[in-house]
């Protein structure tokens, strides 16, 4: 592993990294001008072809906290992100079909640049004799999906977005919602399985609260009044990406349609699962 420090405007501290041979820091380069965040870019190959692997979900999570920036590896496997301010990272690594890369910390100072390549180790899922049944996709014209999204209350996302974007979990498409938060249980020492299945809240005065979670049609979880992470509500516990059709989210109460009312008050959040 190598690294190359640059000048006073961009500081790296990077230390021995657990997966070396996974993922490696290949240089830090610093800037200059005026002051800007820490930007990280390098690539995402195969570990074991050298192939390029594009699409892989690359993003920073603050350690302790929760995801705050993340892109798609392009065709190429390339990938650039910049943080949002200088402090402790993690970088998180998934494409379905390989081992998740979670590793870190990185302290990211102002300016420069830090490039990193990492190499994904293929797995592959295990494959058994099946008997397939086909059904045909859950209309959603019959659960008032369109209807209530005609009518302007709510977040609404359709199997082509869920897809385009949700690559571990559901609650990847929902980020940005006002008032509603994805929270990436991570910490220095957290385990990729533990990234793999976020919590979900809502804003309620100046603190969170944990909103209630229905699948076709059912309540299948809710949380207190107050954030607790022993009564977490985690969407992906519940359905894969690759089984939604839709979604729908109600952040305040009065927007939210009387036959999926809260259990606890705390908005709710709809899955429709492509099943009929």
């Amino acid at each position: 592993m190598q690294r190359t420090t640059g000048n006073a405007g961009g500081r790296l501290r990077a230390p021995a990294l657990r997966r070396a041979v996974v993922l490696c820091v290949v240089g830090a380069l610093g800037g200059s001008g005026a002051a800007s965040a820490q930007a990280v870019r390098g690539s995402v190959a195969d570990a074991e072809s050298g192939e390029p692997v594009p699409l892989a979900y690359v993003g920073l999570l603050e350690p302790g906290r929760e995801l705050v920036v993340a892109t798609l590896a392009d065709a190429d496997g390339s990938f650039s992100l910049e943080a949002p301010a200088a402090g402790s990272y993690l970088l998180y690594v998934t494409r379905a079909g390989y081992r998740t890369v979670l590793d870190g910390v990185f302290e990211l100072g102002d300016g420069g640049v830090l490039e990193v390549a990492v190499g994904l180790a293929p797995n592959p899922f295990p494959m058994e004799s099946l008997i397939v049944e086909v059904e045909g996709a859950r209309d959603l014209r019959t659960v008032g999906f369109y209807e209530r999204r005609d009518g302007g209350m709510g977040y609404f996302f359709e199997r082509e977005e869920i897809a385009r974007v949700a690559v571990d979990d559901v609650t990847d498409v929902l980020h940005g919602i006002p008032g509603f938060r994805v929270v990436t249980p991570v910490t220095s020492v957290v385990s990729p399985a533990q990234v793999l299945s976020p919590e979900i809240l809502v804003r309620r005065g100046a603190d969170y609260c944990s909103p209630t979670l229905f699948v076709d049609g059912h309540a299948v979880a809710h949380g207190s009044r107050h954030a607790d992470s022993r009564a977490a509500v985690r969407p992906g516990e519940f359905v894969d990406p690759y089984d939604v059709e839709a979604v729908e989210i109600y952040v305040r109460s009065a927007e939210t349609p009387p036959q999926f009312e809260a259990v606890n008050g705390c908005g709710v959040m709809l899955v429709w699962t492509r099943k009929r």
